[in-house]
């Protein structure tokens, strides 16, 4: 059931489920309103989400002029669909008033309230901060009832899953459960009455699915993750305060998006293409000159935006693995084209030096591990080896030896990529490289590598000591679940199998 959830999810990129989903909460909420459940109008709904559309498009579409930046229409859409969700329905003019405010500051603070063009804080979160401050008017949230609470739950762990998330979702979680447990007992009140008005009567699962995972404002790494999903659990508590100060969620964003920005500074680039090189018959390297050195580790990815024209419902946005090395000045980025690509592979295969790829947000735990002793397995299949490519190149760079053995799965031997890099590997820090090819009737006469599927009779024979290492696993999802099955078949602990994040096939 997963595998074919994980299926689904695969083939649509992360803006788009966020957009369909909060769409699909508009819509049980104008069915819930209509039956006298939630405690507005449909018509109220409606009109105020239709507002709210306009106003952050018209200025998604001004601050973009202002700052020449790339369009983003489902950014400027996911935006005010949040506030639609979080503010109460216009009733009144003066209503209307709040929510544009509203909706103008969350689209400014993208722009404005940025470091190195990098925005520090959740749209939604910080307008609403800021409107309460100003205005004296806050959020209701009013998400946050029994009735919208199945649904919630669903489409934002479904998120939460696509973005490889739902750790830093059950630490939030878990932390705010704990917390409200302690101060219930220590208060002498009723602990299931506590429990089940913030399971049921809170915006608890639509602000940790939906909101604490948006990746720009998120730490890049697991622990970090951890750590800010722990704080921002605290801060969410509502008998926190200092003074007459209470904390309201949308506080504990804020606050919480300050200490994410404080242990990992946000970095975007503008890159600009300086050669295309046809690696295979379908894969291109893509090799830019960054406006600045961009600082990641080897085996990290990044969020990458390119405008153009006519762009499909899967939008301008992609998270990309960078193939490149940390000590290379050039950016490398390797990409495999396929029939009835989406307008950004289009446009992508096509760009020239007059266009501009911006590049945001490096993240992953796909990397090296400290230790250096520690002894590792990589097995990639197709474009998949571009974390590795990363890795082999930093490591030949820096001239570190490890215990490396790489697996790499091609269909036929045209698609091999990076042998450059590959070979030199092999050559001068002794990796050990299995070539495989799985179409056995492309196989060359005296192929000196393997041939059909990794099984784990192959990875028992070629590892004795498999138990020891750990396993990096890369490329197209369903090849990156079977290996999974594999190891863990052969009692692999889930401990020492990474897997890197690959967004699909768009």
């Amino acid at each position: 059931m997963m595998n074919k959830i994980d299926y689904y999810l695969d083939r649509i990129t992360m803006y788009r489920l966020v957009l369909y989903t909060l769409l699909s909460f508009i819509g049980l909420a104008t069915i819930l309103a209509y039956i006298k459940v939630l405690p507005f109008s449909p018509l109220a709904l409606l009109a105020s989400t239709a507002f709210l559309l306009v106003i952050c498009w018209a200025m998604n579409v001004i601050m973009e002029r202002v700052f020449n930046v790339p369009a983003n229409i489902e950014s400027s859409a996911i935006t005010a669909l949040i506030l639609a969700i979080i503010i109460d329905p216009a009733q009144s003019p003066t209503a209307y008033a709040l929510l544009g405010w509203a909706a103008i500051i969350a689209v400014c603070s993208k722009y404005i309230l940025a470091i190195r063009k990098n925005h520090l804080f959740n749209p939604a979160a910080i307008a609403v901060v800021i409107t309460s401050l100003v205005l004296g008017q806050s959020a209701s949230w009013w998400v946050g009832t029994a009735s919208m609470t199945p649904l919630v739950l669903i489409g934002g762990l479904l998120i939460a899953r696509k973005i490889r998330q739902v750790d830093m979702v059950v630490s939030f979680c878990a932390t705010i459960i704990v917390s409200t447990l302690a101060i219930t007992l220590v208060q002498r009140q009723l602990v299931f009455v506590e429990l089940s008005h913030l399971l049921l009567q809170s915006p608890l699962f639509f602000f940790a699915c939906i909101m604490l995972t948006e990746p720009l404002t998120a730490p890049p790494t697991k622990q970090l993750r951890r750590l800010y999903a722990v704080l921002t659990g605290i801060l969410f508590i509502p008998q926190i305060h200092i003074g007459p100060i209470y904390s309201t969620p949308e506080l504990a964003l804020v606050l919480g998006n300050v200490f994410s920005y404080l242990v990992s500074p946000k970095q975007k680039v503008i890159l600009r293409i300086k050669k295309k090189l046809k690696l295979a018959p379908n894969t291109i390297d893509f090799v830019f000159k960054p406006s600045q050195r961009l600082v990641f580790l080897p085996g990290q990815y990044m969020e990458f935006t390119l405008a153009h024209s006519h762009s499909d419902s899967r939008g301008n946005r992609r998270y990309f693995t960078l193939a490149s090395s940390p000590t290379e000045g050039e950016v490398h980025l390797g990409v495999r084209f396929y029939e009835q690509g989406s307008s950004f592979k289009q446009a992508m295969a096509s760009i020239d030096g007059s266009a501009k790829l911006i590049g945001a947000q490096v993240a992953g735990d796909f990397t090296l591990p400290p230790q250096p002793q520690q002894k590792l397995v990589f097995i990639a299949g197709g474009i998949g080896i571009t974390p590795f490519r990363s890795m082999l190149k930093y490591l030949l760079d820096t001239q570190q030896r490890r215990d490396i053995i790489l697996f790499y799965i091609n269909k036929r031997t045209d698609e091999i990529v990076y042998k450059d890099v590959l070979s030199a590997a092999a050559a001068k820090l002794g990796v050990k490289i299995f070539y495989t090819l799985t179409d056995i009737t492309a196989v060359p006469p005296n192929w000196p590598g393997l041939v059909g599927r990794i099984n784990e009779e192959t990875l028992a024979r070629a590892i004795p000591d498999f138990q020891e290492r750990l396993f990096y696993l890369s490329g197209p999802p369903d090849m990156v679940r079977a290996q999974e099955r594999i190891l863990k078949n052969m009692q692999v602990k889930s401990g020492h199998i990474k897997k890197d994040f690959f967004p699909g096939l768009v």
